[in-house]
């Protein structure tokens, strides 16, 4: 019957009526996945501070490092005394025992005094960034009194003994991972081109690096993150975009999609042009085009449903 006032202000209605209920939807899949990924909000809150300013994580004067700093200092003495032994005997000059081997031997000495785990199996989450206290605490509560870490905790555990030591590092991170640097070398495994350096001005970022370390990092982080936890986040956008059809031929298509782009982003990081420094992880955009088109399976579908039902009012 024409756009008379009775349609305009259904149409008003039907629009309010629609952004309310994308908005609820936003809200519930961004409080899931906030919880899937950081149970603990205070947790992340802390997180958020200390990655803020990483250089400030680095603590010479933590007193936990005290009894592991004379450790060290006793096992240095001990390679050195075997180094300049074995120079000795050579029938060629060798080079002295510097500052680089001491930094090489530290970084050994945190491999082993430090086991690698990931965050969410220490701290229950998908990423936190730890002070030196909080390590050792942790380790104390474990059962046997064993530190475990990632890159991260390692990295800082290594920062603070080297200050400790007389030496200048720094935090670096290519966002996958979180190294050491000081003027001698790399230290905890360099990883891809730097995205933040940390400095005593506060963290400084390479925004070009992190352009090109934004798909390995998501492929990595998606590959070792657990599965269960994804498909939680999955299966909600899912549930969410379905908007009640009733149709299974979308339904089945859309979220094999989806759950194909979820494992060929996972997988992207074992290819080997995403693990090189000069390649591209293509898997990760195969991915997100598999995803993009699963979601937009079924949002079509369900905007169609919805249509399909509508009776035209003053008909």
């Amino acid at each position: 019957m024409g756009d008379g006032p009775l349609h305009r202000t259904a149409r008003r209605g039907q629009s309010s009526r629609w952004a309310l209920r994308i908005g609820l939807k936003l809200l519930v899949f961004g409080v899931v996945t906030f919880f899937v990924l950081f149970p603990n909000p205070a947790q992340f809150v802390r997180h958020l501070g200390h990655v803020s300013d990483m250089q400030a994580m680095i603590e010479p004067d933590a007193p936990q490092l005290a009894s592991w700093e004379a450790e060290f200092r006793r096992r240095v003495a001990q390679v050195q005394r075997r180094w300049e032994g074995a120079a000795a005997t050579s029938a060629t000059s060798a080079r002295p025992f510097g500052r680089r081997e001491v930094q090489q031997e530290l970084q050994q000495f945190i491999y082993e005094k430090v086991k690698y785990d990931w965050d969410w199996n220490v701290w229950g989450s998908a990423d936190y960034m730890p002070t030196v206290g909080e390590m050792f605490a942790q380790a104390a509560r474990s059962s046997d009194g064993v530190m475990r870490e990632d890159c991260d905790g390692r990295a800082i555990i290594a920062a603070s003994l080297l200050r400790r030591l007389g030496y200048e590092p720094t935090l670096v991170t290519d966002l996958r991972h979180v190294w050491v640097t000081t003027p001698e070398g790399e230290w905890m495994g360099p990883g891809r081109t730097k995205t933040v350096i940390s400095s005593d001005q506060g963290n400084q970022t390479a925004f070009l690096g992190t352009l090109s370390n934004v798909p390995v990092a998501l492929s990595y982080g998606l590959a070792v993150f657990p599965l269960w936890r994804e498909l939680v986040i999955l299966g909600t956008a899912f549930l969410l975009t379905l908007g009640g059809q009733r149709e299974w031929r979308p339904i089945a298509f859309g979220g094999l999609f989806l759950l194909q782009g979820l494992l060929f982003m996972r997988l992207g990081y074992l290819a080997p042009q995403g693990v090189a420094g000069n390649g591209a992880a293509w898997p990760v955009w195969v991915g997100a085009m598999h995803m993009a088109g699963g979601f937009g399976v079924l949002l079509v579908s369900s905007f169609r449903a919805r249509h399909g039902r509508r009776i035209p009012l003053g008909s």
